[in-house]
């Protein structure tokens, strides 16, 4: 036997013995890795194992406030300084926020199912004095996580909690115009062809302020063992909305149940229906410069002040004090504000945007002629250095006046400017 029959032999051998021990181990399964899902954009994968896309998001934003206001309304003829918790020119107003967002969507035989929700939490020294809800104002109090929207979608119907079907927007800016600005618990179908849609919703009209039944004792309007009664009916919205070119338009009307009429006779709080109808126009000036939006709304409403800015999310009432929204939703009378708001965009990094905006109410009907005017204008300016980074600085003045011509000692006026600046990082 020679050295080549040897080796030959050697090598045979140690192959047929690794072949009877590989047939002892486990056969590995195959791994079931994650797979980009392009049905529904970008940012979205597969759940492995499931024919559902999945998509993570959120932001972390940091930010400071300053500013200075001074008084707005009296009570038995001395001034009473609004929102005093306010600081007053100081940088002492640091604050930290904090959003989850996740997004399930698949394809069925119905249409799109997706469902989506935004979790988030702030310190508490965030700043809300210009437009935050009660609830807001108590989870950010107490660093609690709440749930900013939340919804499931079929197809051409949407229910959760989101944003109202009247709504238009703000505005280019972080402030705000007045307006109707708030997240409501409802169920809307929309209807959509040719560049046109149809929708229509109902909304809790809780999530803007009406009272519950009960006892009402308030020295101040006179109102002391009053019974107020009201009717749990939620609010009926409809809208058009209509997108081709560079235009895209927005028609909104409301049947409301939030305002409070008295009986002053037999000490009766009655509840009462309402009105509202609005509207807002974008148009795109890519020609002019690209990136460039300019965009107007307005709105009317009678016994529906959270449709048209004197309460709700970016109201007066907001600015003047978060706990004065939801009595200023329930005061009867008619009110109504419009906003323009032009953005510019300087460079792919960097644009500016100045927004105007006015709204007014008359309570003579309730509050013994009683009426409110108020303006705001408000100039932004964000620069992102690096994709996912914004730097925004948001700079706005108010002025209320109100009038009471039954009782001229009530007569009071209020101004406000704030400088909001703050980095977020978003992905």
């Amino acid at each position: 036997m020679n050295f080549k029959t040897l080796l030959l032999g050697s090598a045979a051998a140690m192959l047929v013995a690794g072949s009877a021990q590989a047939a002892d181990l486990t056969v590995a399964e195959p791994v079931d890795y994650v797979k980009v899902c392009d049905a529904f954009g970008t940012g979205f994968f597969y759940s492995p194992g499931t024919d559902t896309c999945i998509k993570v998001g959120g932001y972390v934003k940091f930010g400071t406030s300053f500013g200075d206001r001074s008084d707005l309304y009296k009570r038995n003829g001395d001034p009473i300084r609004f929102n005093g918790a306010y600081p007053d020119s100081n940088w002492g107003n640091f604050y930290t926020e904090a959003s989850v967002q996740l997004t399930a969507s698949s394809v069925t035989e119905y249409g799109n199912l997706t469902g989506f929700l935004d979790f988030r939490a702030a310190t508490s020294n965030s700043p809300g004095n210009s437009g935050q809800t009660i609830d807001q104002y108590l989870n950010n109090t107490t660093k609690s996580a709440y749930v900013d929207s939340a919804y499931l979608e079929l197809g051409p119907l949407k229910a959760g909690y989101f944003t109202s079907l009247f709504d238009f927007g703000r505005g280019y800016n972080d402030t705000g115009m007045f307006g109707s600005d708030s997240t409501v618990d409802h169920i809307q179908l929309t209807y959509a062809v040719n560049g046109f849609g149809l929708a229509i919703s109902v909304e809790d009209s809780r999530d803007r302020g009406q009272f519950a039944n009960g006892v009402v004792n308030d020295p101040d309007f006179g109102f002391v063992g009053y019974d107020l009664e009201t009717d749990n009916v939620p609010d009926v919205v409809g809208a058009v909305t209509y997108a081709s070119g560079i235009f895209s338009a927005k028609v909104a009307a409301a049947y409301t149940n939030q305002a409070v009429t008295a009986d002053y006779a037999n000490g009766i709080l009655d509840g009462d229906s309402g009105w509202a109808v609005g509207g807002g126009l974008e148009i795109a000036l890519d020609s002019f410069s690209a990136g460039d939006r300019f965009f107007v709304s307005a709105a009317y409403g009678d016994d529906a002040n959270s449709y048209t800015g004197i309460a709700g999310g970016t109201s007066v009432a907001g600015f003047a004090g978060v706990g004065l929204n939801a009595v200023a939703s329930a005061l009867p009378g008619s009110s109504w504000s419009a906003l323009a708001s032009y953005k510019h965009v300087w460079t792919p990094q960097l644009w500016s945007s100045l927004s105007g905006g006015y709204a007014s109410y008359d309570g003579s009907d309730f509050m013994d002629g009683t009426t409110l005017d108020a303006w705001r204008v408000g100039f932004t300016t964000a620069y992102t250095p690096v994709k996912g980074l914004d730097i925004v600085g948001d700079v706005f003045y108010t002025d209320i006046d109100l009038t009471d011509d039954f009782d001229s000692d009530n007569n009071a006026d209020g101004n406000g400017w704030t400088f909001n600046l703050f980095l977020k990082r978003s992905w």
